[in-house]
């Protein structure tokens, strides 16, 4: 999926932490962990959108199926049918990647909450070497 591989890039360059860069890092970390988790937020928002859409172009299939059927169709038979409609596998496909977007967006915040305390113990460590 090309907008996982471009946030797993973007990632990557943000956590290489080394004795040079470590101030700075720190320093960036609260910043572009509010910047990740608006991302969160709207990857959400987008999928309440196609859920929404989705919901939507059921109804209408559902009504279309009924209508244009030759032999009266029940509800629940149309609405599985309308499940494998055309425009309706492209919906849920959006969904399914928006999930995943926020599953993986998820786990970066998580990822991004932890990074205070590893900079703290390579902190700590770098302090040992010293002495």
């Amino acid at each position: 999926m090309k907008i996982i591989d471009q946030y797993k890039k973007e990632i990557e360059t943000e956590l290489q932490v080394d004795e040079f860069n470590i101030k700075d890092v720190s320093m960036k970390t609260p910043g572009r962990k509010h910047f990740w988790v608006c991302k969160l937020i709207q990857h959400k928002k987008n999928l309440l959108n196609l859920k929404a859409q989705r919901y939507n172009l059921k109804k209408e299939l559902v009504k279309l199926i009924q209508k244009e059927s030759p032999v009266k169709v029940t509800l629940p038979v149309a609405e599985k049918t309308a499940y494998t409609h055309e425009k309706m596998v492209e919906l849920q496909q959006q969904i399914d990647d928006q999930e995943l977007i926020i599953e993986f967006l998820e786990k970066t915040e998580k990822t991004f909450t932890s990074l205070s305390f590893d900079i703290k113990n390579i902190i700590e460590i770098m302090k040992m070497e010293t002495l």
